[in-house]
């Protein structure tokens, strides 16, 4: 008996849902979603860069972050961002949206969706850009079009606690 309670209680710990962890670096802080870990981060003086990855080989949810405390405006910034992606070579059938107002957590700015492939792999992702607090801030959401189920949760979590 004491086994089958032993088994039951490490399968119920096992499947519990695990908790974001808090991230503090250059600034600012976010969640770092259940299943997600960041996984670069560069300071470049003036501006700062931050990668956080959904984990696993077959995963593909991507949020990065580059920031500066230089003044640019918002749609200089988005324009910078674009052609970084123009210059990836992996990066096929890459078309931009418009840029359209919107709301990233709690900082209004400005967003451009954007639709790609990589080997052949429909990917999507939006860049989202935003002034607050004297910074500049760049988010890329990324990931492929058949995980936009299992990313979501994840995406949110960093948007919604995301503070500059």
């Amino acid at each position: 008996m004491k086994k089958v309670f032993l088994i039951i209680w490490i399968i119920c710990i096992s499947c519990a849902e695990q908790k974001s962890t808090p991230v503090a670096i250059y600034g600012i802080s976010f969640d770092c979603p259940s299943g997600w870990k960041v996984t670069e981060t560069e300071d470049y003086g003036a501006g700062k860069y931050i990668c956080v990855e959904k984990k696993g080989f077959s995963s593909s949810g991507l949020v990065t972050m580059s920031f500066t405390t230089e003044e640019l405006e918002l749609d200089e910034y988005l324009q910078l961002l674009q052609e970084t992606f123009q210059e990836q070579r992996v990066f096929t059938d890459l078309v931009f949206q418009p840029a359209v107002e919107t709301t990233y957590g709690k900082y209004k700015g400005i967003e451009s969706s954007y639709t790609f492939s990589i080997m052949n792999m429909k990917h999507e992702g939006k860049i989202y850009i935003f002034r607050e607090n004297g910074i500049t801030m760049g988010l890329v959401h990324q990931e492929a079009l058949e995980d936009h189920a299992k990313n979501l949760p994840g995406f949110e979590t960093i948007q919604e606690s995301l503070s500059l």
